[in-house]
């Protein structure tokens, strides 16, 4: 007969022959533009990335969807994560995103992050042409990037800008146990039931699961996840880091309640990028030293800020949960 699992981890937990990243929170770093020229305001970028290097998070994603990084030009991007590296601690975890259209210009995109000295790559599957994008077009891209690839490789899966192509605990499974530098995931999906099914496949030693917000981080984590990759840690980065701390420190139940608090902030977030960018604005940019920084937290053309009212719902969500920010 069948018995119910002792709760005892059955996974190996050998040390990996690649880097895998730690458990934590992460935050994918918004993009500073100059209102009147649509450059990067490289000196404030610079600012930002140290601050919130300070603040908790075990690492930076460069070049994430909240860097508006389809935006970017190449040498634009290079060239912030470059920035990156100088701007936090020596050995600091650096993600570089690097999702392209083709496997040639995803493979551009890592020898820049490596250039300039990314930690690891997240990787979107080449998704364009979406009714194309089959299962085998899949494995075949993620073999032929892991195989090239000089960093480790993060699977990011985000159906609501690949033209809804929602990768599978299989597909993921698959791929890692082919390629060990296939290191980790990313599941801006929200599925907590691929957390529980990879978490029950692979140590967190072997390959780190990572939520892609941070609405469901207790979820995730009570799941088997490694914490986060989450755009309100543009926001209020310490009160995630301080939920995922009370989570491992074994006070369950204040961790859910600061979650459930924070999940109701988080909420405007959802609409885009721009109400991220303003929240950070106006939240975290004083923090950072930048004064003044609303025009350079607008999204870059063509682009529009929110509306007034949009802004207005943003302050009265998000007012409550900055105070308890503040104190961390």
């Amino acid at each position: 007969m069948g018995s119910i699992p002792d709760g005892q981890n059955t996974v190996d937990n050998t040390p990996h022959s690649h880097r895998v990243p730690e458990p934590g929170c992460y935050a994918p770093a918004v993009t500073l533009f100059d209102p009147d020229t649509d450059k990067l305001c490289l000196d404030e970028q610079a600012k930002y990335y140290s601050y919130l290097a300070s603040t908790g998070l075990k690492g930076l994603v460069i070049l994430g969807t909240n860097a508006e990084t389809f935006l970017l030009t190449r040498d634009e991007r290079a060239s912030l994560v470059k920035l990156a590296r100088q701007s936090v601690p020596a050995g600091y975890p650096i993600i570089a995103g690097v999702g392209g259209h083709s496997t040639a210009q995803v493979l551009e995109y890592i020898a820049d992050a490596h250039a300039a000295g990314a930690d690891y790559v997240l990787v979107l599957p080449c998704a364009y042409f979406g009714k194309q994008t089959t299962p085998k077009v899949v494995e075949n891209f993620y073999n032929q990037v892991a195989q090239a690839s000089p960093l480790p490789i993060i699977i990011y899966n985000f159906p609501a800008i690949c033209n809804g192509l929602d990768l599978d605990s299989d597909i993921m499974t698959a791929l890692a146990h082919k390629n060990p530098n296939i290191v980790g995931t990313k599941l801006t999906c929200g599925s907590v039931g691929k957390v529980t099914r990879l978490a029950a496949t692979f140590s967190p030693s072997r390959f780190a699961i990572f939520g892609g917000q941070s609405d469901f981080l207790v979820g995730g984590l009570a799941a088997g996840s490694a914490g986060c990759i989450a755009a309100f840690g543009n926001i209020f980065p310490k009160t995630i880091v301080k939920i995922f701390d009370l989570w491992k420190m074994g006070k369950h139940d204040q961790a859910l309640a600061l979650n459930k608090m924070a999940s109701h902030a988080e909420s405007p977030t959802k609409a885009g990028i721009a109400n991220t960018k303003y929240a950070a604005a106006i939240y975290t940019a004083p923090r950072a030293g930048l004064s003044d920084a609303g025009p350079m937290f607008r999204p870059r053309r063509p682009y529009e800020e929110p509306t007034d009212a949009a802004k207005t719902k943003i302050r009265e969500a998000m007012d409550a949960l900055y105070e308890v920010e503040k104190t961390l």
